[in-house]
């Protein structure tokens, strides 16, 4: 099969290699569509050290399944499914009550296994799941990305009738729009980029006319909760420093350079800060899916490119230059 290779960093090769068979409880998996997402950008930059090189990239896809391991009942060949590509143990704590978005033992594919960049794939069954007749291709490759966001939302309590900020209207900034706006959640959106405000307000979000002064309309609407879903340090600075009085910050972005904040005003004012990472399993999937298969969201509106599998490399900077909305391939 062929597979795109990340060789160093901004530097893919698509190579014949052999496809893996599955094992017990597995599938094959011949991807549609692939998704590219943060992570992935951050690997091809350079900005996070992969395990080794070669890696094969990619994590977000829908695919028909081309054969079943043994002890698989529940899948059939040529069935159209969806991978959760982060792979909790089960048995620690934190799988166990419930919090397996950070279970310490997780395997996540195009990290430290082989990613989904390729034209045959192998899944665990657990981790599959069957997409509905009515979720288009693209919709189904978007439901990984949606699962983060939704679990971000869900985390928070934000419900009907509150005023939250996003800060960062990537995939994820975006996504989080949409399902917020459609539990009746009015939603303050800020990025630098123009285009991606115009999505952001295309989904239903308020854009304030003056960037510069989104912390005082964060103060002056209220705001009960702020993502920061850039992902950089001075976006978590600003989501501290605009937090009303008595509302929280959900970091989900993935930042890792120190950042900056007074103590006493958290202390103070009564705000609190927490984390968001990936989604639980499987309960933050099959919500995920299940909102998609009744309408109710459509992941595939923040879809802004698609390339053929050949244009990786061109699909991978597009992504990387943070101007478009979700990049997806067709494999």
């Amino acid at each position: 099969m062929k597979a795109a290779f990340l060789l160093s960093p901004k530097k893919i090769a698509i190579n014949q290699t052999d496809a893996s068979r599955p094992g017990a409880d597995e599938i094959s998996i011949q991807p549609i569509r692939a998704g590219i997402c943060g992570s992935d950008v951050s690997l091809f930059l350079g900005h996070r050290a992969p395990p080794a090189y070669p890696l094969l990239l990619g994590h977000e896809l829908v695919g028909r399944v081309t054969a079943v391991g043994e002890g698989v009942t529940q899948f059939a060949v040529g069935q159209r499914v969806i991978v959760e590509p982060n792979y909790s143990c089960g048995t620690c704590t934190f799988c166990r009550t419930g919090r397996s978005n950070i279970c310490p033992n997780k395997k996540s594919i195009g990290v430290n296994i082989p990613g989904c960049f390729a034209e045959s794939f192998v899944a665990p069954a657990e981790f599959t799941y069957p997409v509905p007749d009515g979720i288009s291709d693209d919709d189904a490759a978007t439901v990984e990305p949606l699962a983060v966001s939704l679990h971000a939302l869900w985390q928070s309590g934000a419900q009907l009738g509150d005023t939250v900020a996003v800060l960062g209207c990537g995939a994820t900034g975006l996504l989080l729009i949409q399902a917020a706006v459609a539990q009746g959640i009015r939603v303050i959106a800020h990025d630098k980029f123009a285009d991606k405000l115009e999505m952001a307000y295309k989904l239903g979000a308020v854009i304030e006319d003056r960037p510069d002064r989104f912390p005082e309309t964060c103060q002056v609407s209220n705001v009960t909760t702020v993502f920061e879903c850039a992902g950089v340090t001075p976006t978590v600075e600003l989501a501290l420093s605009a937090a009303p009085r008595g509302s929280q910050i959900v970091l989900v972005g993935l930042a890792n350079s120190p950042a900056s904040f007074v103590p006493l005003r958290l202390v103070r004012e009564g705000l609190r800060v927490s984390g968001s990472i990936i989604y639980n399993h499987p309960s933050d999937f099959t919500r995920a899916i299940a909102l998609v298969a009744n309408g109710t969201l459509k992941p595939s509106r923040i879809v802004t490119d698609m390339l053929p599998f050949a244009e990786i490399s061109r699909a991978l900077e597009m992504a990387s230059s943070g101007q478009s909305g979700k990049v997806l391939l067709k494999m």
